[in-house]
């Protein structure tokens, strides 16, 4: 497996992300901290996390396409909940609902202790990649 997973892309890997399980709409990546994760206050930047949870939850839904299908982020909202400086971040991140061009994920970041860091939702556009047997993929909404 890739190191972030497959399909990730190399932002993820440029942060450090890296898969532990990823199977049936749910996948769980971390992310160990160090010094370049930290903002100017030093603590985790908000973008680690994000990022972290994106990936996540990107990840989950890639066990749930279909071939040929393929996913991007449409939104994404974040909770921060504590503040985090050392240590390694964990996201377990699940697909709660899929139609056919849309998926709803949650993805919830916590530390080395099982704090409860951060809790995010997202959606995600599910088209045909280009090429496919399928049908033509849709252009998202909007």
């Amino acid at each position: 497996m890739d190191q972030a997973g497959p399909g990730a892309g190399a932002f993820p890997k440029l942060v450090g992300v890296a898969p532990l399980l990823m199977n049936d709409g749910r996948a769980v990546l971390t992310v160990t901290l160090g010094p370049d994760h930290l903002n100017s206050d030093g603590v985790t930047h908000g973008g680690v996390v994000y990022t972290l949870a994106d990936t996540a939850m990107s990840a989950a839904l890639l066990t749930r396409l279909d071939p040929g299908e393929r996913c991007v982020t449409l939104e994404i909202k974040v909770n921060y909940l504590a503040p985090v400086v050392t240590g390694t971040l964990t996201c377990d991140a699940r697909l709660l609902d899929r139609t056919r061009r849309i998926a709803v994920l949650e993805a919830r970041v916590s530390d080395g202790t099982g704090r409860l860091i951060a809790v995010g939702t997202g959606s995600f556009y599910v088209s045909t990649s280009k090429g496919a047997s399928a049908a033509p993929s849709e252009p998202p909404p909007g």
